[in-house]
């Protein structure tokens, strides 16, 4: 008897194993020879987009077809699953009634579109997305490295050992997670053409240079959302909740102390008198100092601990760098363009006075950032199964070792990168060669910190630096963005990314067949989830 094991477990099981990757839905397409049409019919689809196409009739189980791909019907129902189950994961399954089927229930009563209609609209919509962008990769000559082909394999490999962990072969197990008509063949080209599609949408929205005038251009555009402002802010409690969640009433004498508190610190001229003033007012009284415990026991700090608690306390009370916000009286208030520097208000609410002094209103944030490669050498990097734990000294020799190897090679940025995919232990960039761009003083560790921002800092130089993570090979790449165009830049880039995306759609037209389309539903599997 084989293991039973959900949809949703099989497919994270899978994604462990690095068989779907970071773009699942770039699905199941297999190549043609791109002659399957008559110059007539290419002409005509040319001139159409994927959706005026969408009642096309393609046959033979196929549901959707570009220049170079197509995609049958068992993929495109793995990907309405796979939408299907996403949708659950993020939004649960309260929505959905289990004892109707998806086209029994309505997303939009009003226009008459069921949940399987918006289902099959949503996975429309990826499969042209991908099938667009992995034609512009064909085109654009994005083959696979020998490095991706490989990564594929050991996918493989890793996939076949869930497998039998599961009691199943390799086959079996994809059918299982995937579709019972879904082959190895099948995933192998959902990951050639995931692989394509991505490194040229990831080539297209990277490679984007943009002016100073196209950045102040979308800065004047959406000023508010790329301003921040600093401010500082304590709240004097006088009521706490009772059991029962309403507020406990207290006497007006102990409301009255709160507010000459709460105006004591509004007569702040600076964020220094600010923090002075909360300080001897907390020292006045240590119960208000959060202190953090694991145990529910009461523990007795020394003068060295409570101060320490006391000054994280306090400085958690600066917001430096806020980001726009109007969601409230308050905030309206801190972020309002009339704001004075130093300017302070005491707000009063039903349990409680909230002091406010904005130290630096509303501005845009010119400090500079810098990009940084580093391979992170950590015990686990060194570590050897069946062996002791191995030594700082060990850890370092390591690090020292795979700079060495670098400096002595091609010493390039681009082996840098390769060799940060192949060593480092940091998961938030060994897959992007150990890639940090436009990083702001101050938030990565001091040791870290200190060597990128070093005033003498040139594009090239490399080192060691230690942290509590270990050991880290730096490169430094070179000056990033002034602080404030980091988002406006990701909003030209998206709004670039798309209007390429238009016009792929119209270069690359993808054909649907909905008839094939309408056939897709729910594995068992997939309504046991609901």
């Amino acid at each position: 008897m084989k293991k039973s094991i959900s949809l949703v477990k099989r497919i994270m099981a899978a994604l462990a194993a690095g068989t779907l990757l970071i773009a699942v839905p770039m699905s199941g397409c297999t190549k043609g020879d791109g002659n399957e049409k008559s110059g007539s019919e290419q002409s005509a689809v040319s001139e159409s987009s994927g959706s005026e196409q969408s009642g096309a009739s393609l046959g033979n189980g196929i549901v959707a077809k570009s220049e170079h791909y197509t995609i049958p019907l068992s993929v495109f129902n793995y990907l309405y699953n796979y939408n299907y189950l996403s949708f659950i994961n993020n939004y649960g399954s309260s929505m959905f009634d289990s004892s109707k089927g998806l086209d029994e229930q309505y997303y939009d009563e009003t226009n008459k579109i069921t949940w399987h209609d918006y289902f099959l609209q949503s996975t429309q919509d990826y499969i042209t997305y991908i099938m667009c962008f992995g034609e512009g990769g064909l085109a654009n000559n994005m083959a696979l490295t020998d490095a991706e082909k490989k990564e594929m394999e050991d996918g493989f490999t890793q996939l076949e050992s869930v497998a039998k962990e599961n009691s199943q072969t390799l086959d079996e197990y994809i059918k299982t997670t995937y579709g019972e008509t879904v082959t190895k063949s099948d995933v192998e080209n959902i990951q050639s053409i995931s692989k394509v599609g991505l490194k040229y949408r990831n080539s297209l929205y990277n490679g984007y240079k943009f002016t100073d005038d196209e950045y102040e251009g979308e800065y004047k555009e959406n000023k508010e959302s790329y301003q921040i402002a600093d401010y500082y802010m304590y709240t004097f409690t006088f009521a706490e909740a009772s059991e029962d969640g309403t507020s406990k009433k207290v006497d007006e004498a102990t409301k009255n102390k709160m507010k000459e508190n709460a105006s004591a610190l509004a007569n702040s001229k600076s964020g220094k008198e600010f923090n002075d003033y909360l300080t001897k007012y907390l020292k006045s009284d240590p119960s208000k100092v959060p202190v953090s415990n694991s145990t529910t026991e009461e523990v007795s700090l020394t003068e060295e601990q409570f101060n320490s608690a006391l000054d994280s306390y306090v400085s958690s009370c600066h917001h430096a760098k806020a980001q726009y916000d109007a969601s409230t009286d308050m905030t309206k208030w801190i972020f309002d363009e009339s704001r004075k520097p130093n300017e302070t208000k005491v707000f009063e609410n039903e349990n409680d006075y909230t002091v406010v002094l904005v130290e630096k209103p509303l501005y845009r944030d010119e400090s500079p950032t810098r990009n940084v490669r580093h391979i992170l050498i950590s015990a686990e990097s060194v570590a050897k199964e069946g062996e002791e734990v191995p030594s700082d000294d060990e850890i370092k020799a390591e690090a020292e070792r795979i700079l060495d190897d670098w400096r002595s090679k091609d010493s390039t940025e681009e082996r840098f990168a390769e060799l940060a995919k192949q060593y480092s232990t940091d998961t938030g960039s060994a897959t992007n060669g150990g890639l940090y761009e436009n990083v702001p003083e101050g938030q990565m560790v001091p040791s870290f910190n200190d060597w990128l921002f070093d005033k003498n800092r040139k594009p090239g130089d490399t080192g060691i630096v230690k942290s509590d993570y270990g050991y880290h090979i730096m490169y430094y790449v070179g000056a990033g963005l002034t602080a404030w165009k980091i988002k406006p830049d990701t909003a030209l880039r998206d709004k670039k990314i798309a209007a390429d995306y238009e016009e792929l759609k119209k270069k690359y037209p993808v054909e649907f067949d909905k008839d094939e389309m309408n056939k897709a539903k729910l594995n068992e599997s997939s309504e046991s989830s609901q």
